[in-house]
């Protein structure tokens, strides 16, 4: 159950993500869609299966269709390497991010989110960081941290001058990186008293 409101799991296999343009439709009555295609296949748990501790050799979760919460069952999937979180309606993101250390994917794409929490820095095995189309004026520093990271999206966003500049130039993604690790060792030493 996530946000309230029954919404079926899209739980597939992964390999390598490149939407076909295509989207499935099923019955609730399913708990199985078989693909010809062996990289993808699709398994719906509800929430008694979960409960009842059912497992499966999935490694990616979307979850789409004007989500406006998450459940905080969702951080508890520490296997998980893809995350696909876009066109929903979220307008924050937890710090519990942080516990889904074996993300290489994450796509937060098309929602309505203003900040990001520092804890999206210790997603060091991230590769791919999809923030297209939200409503972001800053990032934060410990994005810097993200050594892994190759794809960066963050187009439509009301991000600053100085960050977007860096983004625009050839290597942008790699340049942001450093700029914000570099910022990140700025501001991470706060006085706390005399010395």
């Amino acid at each position: 159950m996530f946000g309230g409101n029954i919404i079926y799991q899209y739980i597939r296999s992964y390999s390598r993500r490149r939407r076909s343009g295509q989207s499935i439709r099923m019955s609730r009555n399913k708990d199985k869609y078989e693909s010809n295609n062996p990289r993808r296949q699709q398994t719906f748990l509800t929430a008694e299966d979960i409960a009842a501790g059912k497992k499966t050799c999935w490694h990616g979760i979307e979850i789409t269709g004007s989500v406006r919460n998450l459940s905080p069952t969702l951080w508890k999937f520490e296997h998980l390497t893809a995350l696909f979180l876009n066109d929903n309606c979220l307008t924050r993101l937890p710090h519990q991010i942080g516990q889904l250390a074996n993300l290489r994917t994450l796509d937060l794409s098309a929602n309505k989110l203003r900040s990001l929490p520092a804890e999206l820095g210790e997603l060091i095995q991230l590769r791919e960081l999809l923030l297209n189309n939200n409503y972001l004026r800053v990032l934060p520093y410990e994005l810097g941290k993200l050594f892994n990271l190759h794809v960066l999206g963050l187009h439509g966003n009301p991000l600053g001058k100085d960050v977007l500049s860096i983004y625009n130039e050839p290597n942008g993604t790699s340049k942001l990186l450093t700029y914000m690790l570099d910022n990140l060792s700025d501001h991470s030493y706060t006085s706390t008293g005399d010395w």
